[in-house]
């Protein structure tokens, strides 16, 4: 089996399959287990946040009636029931096996909530999210390929057999034969050029599914988050939004309620075209508070600018209750998948959708292929097209997309997507220079597409 990504999805989904006897390579596009919006996140953020049903009087009825509300009925059929139902359960037993400590004595009451479901966790230890996982996949055998990038599938008529890739650095092609092919690699956020994802998550599972004709869902549904403005960019803390001072449309607000609610309003100001600086704190007697003292933001002199960075996608590959894509022998999980919440994401689910349909996946393709024969030889590769000029491709995106990071009115959309689709390109990557554009590219065509016909799902 091949795992495209090793952020929590993938790495879950490797251990699940390593435990059921399956051989499992897994390729990242970095080092393993920080390739992933879970390392980047960890890193940006002063903790992480796991939603899910905690209190007496709360339940996964619930908790799905409140998905549901949310989503304006684009979450795929199922899909929203299992999340809830195993949401719980999920935030346990991640908490445990990534050796988490919850940092508040119970759950808080997130914006848009009626009851409190966030809990925030912090590793006990400091060392990288994901290392206990990455420590089980190694003992259970499971092999990674570390700095490589999946440019293109493998298929054998209509089912995927495999994978195509290129070596960081080298440029070295590899082709790696598969009986099952796992799409764990992330979702869009890098195909803006402001994100909080890392770079590598430049929507390579849209466009792995677009150039093999495998049914997407939404894949235009994304939501962004206030950083700041100028590099490096990081999350705005809770030092920062709650003990400094907001200049919103230049009014100045003192201390805000709390961090959720800090965040909602200048998000909701940001995307109004309002502007929004964060400002030094008021010292007293010469005196700074400790939460001060630790807020890089709050640290500087002068106002820093705020802006929207793309944070989540929240529609994808689209996948049945199990992982399945349209294509056999193609799974996805993680944010790499669409339509588990429709079309907004909760705050604080992203992981728990990560593990809870990572081990889905895993099951599936271990029952799948135990009743499958052997997946046939390759007929074809579909390679994601090499674009001319990768460089001065690279700075047009830039250009057209980081406008549309949040808002995309339909004249932009369509002014970009010309210019785009105008793009010379040749038949499939050949080197590693144009690999990353490449797929970038494919994934901003396949986003700006689906805006521009209002979100259909497309084939």
């Amino acid at each position: 089996m091949v795992v495209v990504g090793s952020g929590l999805a993938g790495l879950t989904c490797a251990r699940r399959l390593a435990e059921s006897g399956q051989g499992v390579t897994v390729v990242t596009a970095s080092r393993r287990g920080r390739d992933g919006a879970t390392h980047r996140v960890h890193g940006l953020a002063p903790w992480i946040l796991l939603s899910a049903p905690w209190v007496r009087g709360d339940s996964p009825r619930r908790f799905l009636e409140d998905l549901r509300q949310r989503s304006g009925g684009l979450a795929r059929t199922g899909l929203d029931e299992v999340f809830a139902e195993q949401a719980h359960p999920a935030a346990r037993t991640l908490a445990e096996e990534l050796d988490l400590e919850a940092l508040d004595e119970g759950p808080v009451l997130l914006p848009g909530d009626e009851m409190p479901r966030g809990r925030r966790f912090l590793p006990r230890q400091h060392r990288p999210l994901l290392e206990p996982l990455v420590r089980r996949c190694e003992g259970l055998g499971v092999t990674f390929r570390e700095r490589e990038v999946v440019v293109g599938l493998l298929m054998s008529r209509y089912r995927a057999t495999g994978v195509v890739t290129l070596r960081r650095g080298q440029g070295d092609r590899a082709v790696l034969p598969a009986d099952a092919v796992v799409l764990a690699c992330g979702g869009a956020g890098a195909v803006f050029p402001c994100s909080t994802s890392p770079r590598w998550c430049c929507g390579s599972g849209l466009a792995l599914a677009e150039v093999s004709g495998t049914l997407l869902h939404h894949p235009h549904l994304t939501q962004a988050l206030p950083v700041t403005a100028t590099p490096p960019l990081f999350f705005p803390t809770s030092a920062a939004l709650v003990n400094g001072r907001l200049r919103v449309g230049g009014i100045v607000q003192e201390r805000a309620a709390g961090l959720p609610e800090a965040t909602a309003m200048v998000a909701e100001a940001l995307r109004r075209g309002v502007t929004v600086e964060l400002l030094p704190p008021v010292v007293e007697n010469g005196s700074v508070p400790p939460r001060v003292k630790a807020s890089p933001a709050l640290r500087r002199p002068g106002a820093l600018p705020l802006r929207l960075a793309l944070h989540h996608s929240v529609g994808g590959v689209a996948i049945d209750v199990w992982g399945r894509t349209s294509t056999p022998g193609l799974y996805a999980c993680g944010e790499a998948a669409g339509g588990v919440q429709g079309g907004r994401r909760t705050m604080g689910t992203g992981l728990l959708e990560a593990f809870i349909f990572g081990q889905r996946a895993a099951a599936a393709v271990a029952r799948d292929v135990a009743r499958l024969a052997p997946a046939p030889g390759t007929t074809a590769e579909v390679l994601v097209a090499e674009p001319a000029d990768p460089v001065r491709l690279g700075g047009v995106l830039d250009r057209l997309l980081d406008p549309l990071t949040e808002i995309r009115p339909v004249e932009e959309v369509g002014q970009a997507l010309a210019q785009l689709e105008a793009w010379p390109r040749g038949a499939g990557v050949a080197g590693e220079e144009g690999a990353q554009v490449a797929l970038r590219l494919e994934a901003a065509l396949v986003l700006l597409r689906a805006a521009a016909a209002g979100g259909r799902e497309t084939a």
